[in-house]
């Protein structure tokens, strides 16, 4: 019996590197794939910029290649908004869903405060453990590049409605929504309200968890994805 495929999907300014370490342990129940997202992990930015559009044809561009019918989806924070928008344009090509740290509302305080974070000169003179972080997962030409495309991405979420409340309750698939009771980005609130509007979706609240990948307690999230997929 062949073993169910399960593709991970990154958050913004993340790669596919994130999840090797789960995809390992996972391995022995699914078959698992990671992808670098347009721009991301020495991915080129799309003529158009990085958008949702062009994540969901990366997406099926990489289920096709690797002859892969429908899959279940995992997606962290950016990565899970792609995986429902996916599962909305291709609703034949997707199992199940399940999304962690989802940032679902995009109004202009809180993009401001996000945007305002990607300065790359700012990065390295306070930061400059993650920036060299990001040097390395996207490459020393590309990294900029990723934090301006990625500035005017989340300016035009606060700009326009990627998924609509009609929209995300046609996604009939089964959804398990993750989110840290500590996430700073996104919150339990908005993300309930996406629960009350998908079909069949379930809610589940990581006690003292804030957003960045790095704090998810990875035992926790793999048990979770080998009872819910």
């Amino acid at each position: 019996m062949s073993k169910p495929h399960l593709l991970f999907l990154h958050g913004a300014l993340g790669s596919k590197q994130q999840f090797q370490e789960l995809t390992t342990k996972l391995s022995d129940s699914f078959t698992c794939h990671a992808i670098n997202l347009p721009g991301h992990g020495g991915e080129l930015i799309p003529p158009g910029g990085l958008g949702f559009d062009g994540f969901a044809s990366a997406i099926l561009a990489y289920l096709n290649k690797e002859n892969i019918t429908s899959t279940h989806l995992m997606g962290f924070s950016m990565g899970g908004y792609a995986a429902l928008y996916f599962a909305h344009k291709h609703p034949d090509r997707v199992n199940k869903i399940l999304t962690l740290n989802v940032k679902f509302n995009w109004d202009p305080i809180s993009t401001a405060k996000e945007t305002g974070m990607l300065d790359p000169d700012k990065m390295m003179e306070k930061i400059p453990g993650y920036a060299n972080n990001l040097i390395l997962q996207h490459g020393m030409n590309l990294w900029k590049n990723l934090l301006a495309g990625t500035s005017e991405m989340m300016k035009k979420l606060a700009e326009t409605v990627v998924l609509s409340e009609a929209e995300l309750a046609e996604i009939k698939h089964p959804v398990l929504l993750g989110i840290g009771d500590r996430d700073k980005t996104s919150s339990v609130a908005e993300t309930l309200k996406v629960f009350s509007l998908l079909p069949d979706a379930r809610l589940w609240v990581l006690p003292d968890t804030a957003h960045p990948f790095e704090k998810i307690p990875l035992s926790r999230l793999e048990t979770e994805i080998r009872l819910f997929f």
